[in-house]
């Protein structure tokens, strides 16, 4: 299989080289790329203590990815390209986890590898300019773990997950759904085992030294305002523009921020919002699996179609974390691009165009048109309100490819 597969990789992996260390990383330097992540990482090197000696919204993963390149660098131009670097090395983990998949799940390497590279580009700088390919890549790492029979491995990469971005946790329950139903009840134990003991090693430290301070993390988040790139921030900016409503923009928290009495009461109920579009979708992942045969199972690998729709099920339901979420910063669409090519196939290609596009709108907003966003220039507002109404559409035709609603004019196709 390798021995197939090294010619596509080795190819896209000279094109990616290309892009992140030449193309986005100069294109990077024209916003101050970085400047955030070397900020915590020096304090760190001063012997401060996250969420103790500092405030910061990163999980403990997160923080470490931002000192690796200051051990080697710690000049601003020079920590950004290390930093490149190391996002470079997460996407080439990337391109070889979705060869293996594609090839096991007999799609197309070069078209799906060729998809995640147009996804990639239309991200722009954003990839080597934030972290989010850690979180992404440790998510499709524990799905393909949990594809190839590795419970554990799962678990604990989903673990890492979980302290690099948080978002990973959502993936849990389908694996937990998926032993519930193939009654391997000491797998659930296992996994579960696993994750609570690598998320506790990972926290230790902080649980030793002010067990409190955690707390102070998740207050962070939990006192975010609506964040004005969101679903209900796009819709309120376009209001305004219509008159219909008024609003107050401002830095807080880290992020462009909105704030009225209906901002509030959004970012308030979003939780909510979020929280049962999550149960729809893990009903339906349920419901799919209660449909098929009711045994016990031997095998510990997923077939082929069981490992689609558990790929897709988790892009939903990444798709609906998103869309439904208070906060949606643009590197947020990261998480997105190694699971997508998976999911859509080699024949959907105006769903690689819908995503690819909404990774142009993001890039042309952020970061070369944000002042114009702050400043409420309409073209701008327009433009993420249709990033984001894009990406409902996207959202509400992978359902109908998933089959979780009939398609019309029979758009969902059965899975060979």
């Amino acid at each position: 299989m390798f021995t197939r597969l090294r010619q596509p990789l080795v190819i896209f992996g000279l094109v990616h080289a290309i892009l992140f260390l030449l193309v986005f990383s100069l294109l990077s330097d024209n916003y101050g790329a970085g400047l955030l992540e070397r900020f915590f990482a020096l304090k760190i090197l001063d012997g401060q203590v996250p969420y103790i000696d500092f405030a910061t919204e990163y999980p403990p993963l997160a923080l470490l990815s931002f000192l690796l390149p200051a051990l080697v660098w710690r000049t601003p131009l020079a920590y950004t390209r290390v930093f490149a670097v190391e996002m470079l090395v997460l996407d080439l983990l990337a391109l070889a986890l979705i060869a293996v998949l594609a090839n096991r799940l007999k799609l197309p390497v070069s078209k799906t590898l060729t998809m995640y590279t147009l996804f990639v580009a239309a991200m722009g700088p954003i990839m080597v300019s934030r972290y989010d390919l850690l979180p992404a890549v440790l998510v499709l790492a524990a799905l393909y773990t949990c594809i190839t029979g590795k419970n554990k491995s799962a678990w604990a990469l989903l673990a890492l997950g979980f302290a690099a971005k948080l978002y990973p946790i959502i993936i849990a329950p389908f694996f937990a759904l998926y032993c519930l139903r193939r009654r391997q009840y000491a797998r659930l134990i296992a996994g579960s085992a696993t994750f609570l003991g690598v998320t506790l090693i990972l926290i230790l430290p902080w649980l030793v030294l002010d067990a409190r301070s955690l707390l102070s993390f998740f207050s962070y988040h939990a006192e975010r305002g609506l964040h004005s790139e969101s679903t209900y921030g796009s819709i309120l900016l376009v209001g305004q523009l219509l008159n219909l409503t008024r609003v107050q923009a401002g830095l807080t928290f880290g992020s462009w921020n909105l704030m009225s009495p209906l901002a509030d009461k959004l970012a308030t109920v979003s939780i909510y919002i979020t929280a049962a579009l999550l149960l729809i979708i893990y009903a339906g992942y349920g419901r799919w699996l209660w449909r098929q045969p009711n045994r016990v199972v031997k095998v510990e690998a997923l077939g082929n179609e069981s490992a689609w729709i558990l790929l897709g099920y988790s892009s939903l339901a990444i798709l609906a974390f998103l869309l439904a979420n208070k906060v949606f910063s643009p590197q947020y669409l990261i998480w997105l691009c190694p699971l997508l090519p998976l999911v859509i196939a080699e024949r959907h290609y105006w769903l690689w165009v819908l995503f690819a596009l909404s990774g142009v709108v993001t890039q042309f907003i952020y970061p070369y048109h944000y002042i114009e966003f702050e400043m409420g220039q309409p073209y701008v507002v327009v433009l993420l309100f249709g990033r984001n109404l894009l990406l409902i559409i996207l959202t509400v035709l992978t359902i109908f490819l998933l089959g979780i609603i009939p398609a019309p004019g029979k758009l969902a196709k059965s899975k060979q």
